[in-house]
């Protein structure tokens, strides 16, 4: 059997930064590791704002040991999730000739035809950060979804969705990475990422509005056969939540966050309400809180969460699927934010009649929304169809010793 190829991959979010190594496996995401480190004050809406601080955290992902598990990682080459700001996807057709006199299709004709369509012309001011093959053509117009590699043609064509970012994202990102010691051999935009790890489950359907709900930032984006066309994004997040509760509540971020995860929202009336935690009111007097307390707060932060993100669907919709039917398409929640207890009461505006789902990731050591885009960038490393860098596939410098 041949051995797997392992991958490392790291995300960095505005509440934690995240390291994952792991294979794809009969095209489903394998964990090797899986962990994060608390991370606050490094991002500012998504945009590198301390990297320094940044630095310091992700250096402790360059060397992992493990006695338990009788693991150890060496690896600096790594694989980086970008969030979508700014995110514009264009279609490009291009071939070239085959070079063999044999007329049989080898890597460097793959090669050849991506850079290709790594020369198109950008609009906006972007620039390229993946570029994804929907099909391989041949010249007699046999169309393949992977690589073609020994049939016989005189010439490849490739048609391509090419992902672009603002220029000083990307460069932000790539620097902040390489800055603590690591190579980063790919960039993929957490959308993407998204895609791919959710069209590994045959449960979930191919079309829907994807809502990515961080800590400081949502993102709404449209996937048309498992594939994103669009993505919209607006600064309002679970940590945004937190905050609002520990500054109604006069209580510390620590015991907001707990109230947060451990009751979230419940409008369920009992007879008896149990006191959820002790605090002092605005004049300094001893005040105790129950669970309406904690809904009013939640239901006062989600009467502009639901509009903000009402108009944000209404909006994608209307530019990558307008007409009759879109307000049948199905909305996909994920990340740290749709854990929240009672979320789906709280959107009502957003939701209406669509059919939606709060999807949790089913593999093994990491059953957390928050891991979605990293479990997508291992399965897009290991679904390798030649991409913008076509000899980045496999990591020569990550190992793992069995002790």
């Amino acid at each position: 059997m041949e051995n797997p190829k392992y991958t490392a991959c790291l995300e960095i979010s505005s509440d934690y930064a995240k390291f994952a190594v792991g294979s794809l496996l009969h095209n489903q995401p394998v964990l090797l590791y899986y962990a994060k480190k608390p991370l606050k004050g490094g991002l500012l809406k998504g945009e590198i704002d301390n990297p320094k601080l940044i630095q310091e955290v992700i250096k402790n992902f360059l060397q992992i040991e493990d006695e338990a598990m009788g693991l150890k990682i060496n690896g600096t080459s790594v694989s980086v999730v970008v969030p979508p700001l700014g995110f514009q996807i264009y279609r490009y057709q291009t071939a070239t000739n085959v070079i063999a006199s044999t007329s049989l299709i080898d890597k460097i004709d793959i090669a050849n035809v991506m850079s290709l369509v790594k020369k198109e012309p950008i609009p906006l001011g972007n620039v390229i950060v993946d570029i994804v093959p929907d099909a391989f053509i041949l010249s007699n117009g046999k169309g393949y979804a992977n690589p073609p590699l020994g049939e016989k043609s005189d010439s490849l064509a490739v048609q391509a969705k090419v992902h672009t970012l603002p220029e000083k994202l990307l460069y932000d990102y790539r620097t902040t990475v390489e800055g603590a010691g690591f190579r980063v051999k790919r960039a993929c935009v957490a959308t993407y990422c998204a895609s791919q790890l959710i069209q590994t489950d045959k449960t979930m359907p191919e079309t829907y509005v994807y809502v990515d709900i961080g800590a400081h930032l949502t993102t709404v984006s449209f996937i048309g056969k498992t594939s994103p066309f669009g993505s919209f994004f607006f600064a309002q997040g679970g940590d945004d939540l937190t905050e609002k509760i520990a500054e109604s509540l006069s209580l510390s971020l620590e015991d907001a966050q707990l109230l947060k995860e451990k009751y979230g929202y419940d409008p369920r009336t009992n007879k008896y309400q149990m006191p959820l935690i002790k605090s002092k009111d605005d004049d300094g007097k001893p005040t105790v809180y129950y669970q309406a307390n904690l809904n009013a707060v939640i239901e006062s932060f989600f009467d502009t969460y639901d509009s903000l993100l009402s108009n944000a669907i209404q909006t994608i919709l209307s530019q990558k699927m307008p007409g009759e039917g879109s307000e049948k398409v199905p909305l996909v929640f994920g990340g740290g934010g749709s854990l929240l207890f009672g979320l789906p009461s709280l959107l009502v505006s957003s939701i209406g009649k669509r059919p939606y789902i709060l999807y949790t990731p089913k593999v093994i050591g990491a059953r957390d929304p928050g891991a979605i885009n990293l479990l997508g960038l291992i399965v897009a490393e290991g679904s390798y169809r030649g991409t913008l860098e076509d000899n980045y596939h496999g990591v020569s410098t990550l190992s793992r010793d069995r002790q």
